[in-house]
């Protein structure tokens, strides 16, 4: 990820959040020890980047829940719901 101040390619535009959403980005600020808000959506969309990309090669994600042991497929926005492909028509 690049540093804020690297680079003279970059633009800024408004991004409008719900008070609610505001708090939850500050929280996963000071969790992670990230300077600023604007570095979790930074991060956050070089993720899903990172993800839409492994999903274009192939890559198919799951997750196993630690207590119940129930299994399923990540449903990854965009993309087709994680459905069974025995319930697929």
């Amino acid at each position: 990820m690049c540093p804020r101040n690297a680079g003279s390619n970059k633009s800024r535009f408004t991004l409008w959040l719900s008070e609610t959403t505001l708090k939850d980005l500050s929280s996963i600020q000071k969790v992670t020890g990230k300077e600023s808000v604007a570095e979790v959506v930074r991060d956050a969309i070089h993720v899903y980047q990172e993800l839409l990309k492994a999903r274009e090669n192939g890559v198919e994600l799951y997750y196993e829940h630690s207590e119940s042991k129930e299994r399923g497929r990540i449903w990854l926005l965009p993309g087709p719901v994680p459905i069974s492909k025995k319930n697929r028509k």
